[in-house]
C-alpha cells in the first residue's frame, strides 16, 4: 500500500461510516485509489492552565506517534497493527460535506489518519475465541511494548479477530497510547507496561473460564462494565471464585483508596 503523503481534504472519497463516538468518527473512503480507513479527530485547543504538563493531551497526537513508532518498528509489515498510512493535521472539514458537518461548528478543526483497511475485523468474543487467537493477542501487546507504546486502553473492543483466517488477530485503536522514550524510560513506565501485560493475561483467564462454560460471567468486566460499582461487584465475585487477575483503576479511569 501507497503511503499518503502530502493529501489534501478533496481527495478523499468517502464510501460509508464505520463508527461514532464523542471525540472521532472512523470511515471506509478511498484516496488515490486505494481503499483505508479514515479515522477523524476531534480538534483540541491550547492545554489549559488546570492541565497537566507532562503528558500529551491531543489523541490526535497520541495515536499518530504510537502508529508512527509501531511502523518504524516493523509491527505494521507483520500484520499485529494495521498499516498506517499517513495523517492530515487541522484540515478545513467544509471540504468533505457531508460526511464531516459534525465537525463544522468546533471551535478548533478536526485532524485525521488513515489506516490499512482490513476485511472481517470483529471484536474477539466467546464466539470466536481460541486460545492461539488470545495467545496471539498476548504476543502483539508484548512486541508493542517493546516498541515502547503502551496502549492505555487494552479491552476486547480493541482485540481483533481477522475472520476468514486460522488465528491472525489485530490491535487497533491507539489514541489513548502513550509512547515512550527509549533513552529516557523511566522505572514507572517499565511497570505501566509489566501491568498492561499482566492484565492480558487475566483477560485470556476470564475468557478460557467463560468459553469453557459457554457463557459470559468472569469476563463480562471487560466487555460491559460502565459503572465503578459493577467494577468491582464482578471483580470480587471473579476473585472470590478463584480466578485472579491483576486490575488496575487507571486502565479504567477511576481512583479508588486502599484499603485499610
Amino acid at each position: 500500500m501507497l503511503n499518503l503523503e502530502n493529501l489534501h481534504p478533496t481527495e478523499v472519497s468517502f464510501q460509508k461510516k464505520l463508527f461514532a463516538s464523542t471525540y472521532s468518527v472512523i470511515f471506509l473512503v478511498n484516496v488515490r485509489g486505494q481503499t483505508c480507513v479514515m479515522k477523524v479527530h476531534r480538534g483540541r485547543g491550547p492545554r489549559r492552565y488546570y492541565e497537566p504538563e507532562d503528558c500529551e493531551l491531543d489523541i490526535h497526537v497520541l495515536e499518530t506517534t504510537a502508529y508512527t513508532r509501531l511502523k518504524e518498528r516493523g509491527l505494521c509489515d507483520r500484520g499485529i497493527v494495521p498499516n498506517f498510512l499517513g495523517s492530515m493535521r487541522k484540515f478545513d472539514p467544509s471540504s468533505c460535506l457531508p460526511h464531516l458537518r459534525m465537525f463544522l461548528d468546533d471551535e478548533y478543526p478536526p485532524s485525521a489518519l488513515f489506516l490499512e483497511y482490513i476485511a472481517g475485523l470483529e471484536m474477539i468474543t466467546l464466539e470466536n475465541y481460541t486460545p492461539q487467537r488470545m495467545d496471539n493477542i498476548i504476543c502483539g501487546i508484548q512486541q508493542i511494548h517493546k516498541a515502547l507504546v503502551r496502549h492505555c486502553d487494552p479491552k476486547p473492543r480493541n482485540m481483533m479477530v481477522v475472520t476468514g483466517t486460522t488465528e491472525r488477530v489485530v490491535w487497533i485503536d491507539f489514541d489513548r497510547a502513550e509512547t515512550y522514550d527509549e533513552h529516557q524510560i523511566t522505572s514507572e513506565q517499565e511497570e505501566l507496561l509489566r501491568e498492561e501485560e499482566e492484565s492480558l493475561v487475566g483477560i485470556h483467564t476470564c475468557l478460557a473460564s467463560d468459553h469453557a462454560k459457554g457463557k459470559l460471567e468472569e469476563a463480562y468486566i471487560f466487555y460491559f462494565a460502565c459503572h465503578l460499582s459493577v467494577l468491582l461487584a464482578v471483580l470480587r465475585r471473579v476473585h472470590d471464585g478463584g480466578t485472579h487477575i491483576l486490575w488496575h483503576p487507571r486502565y479504567w479511569g477511576a481512583k479508588i483508596a486502599p484499603a485499610n
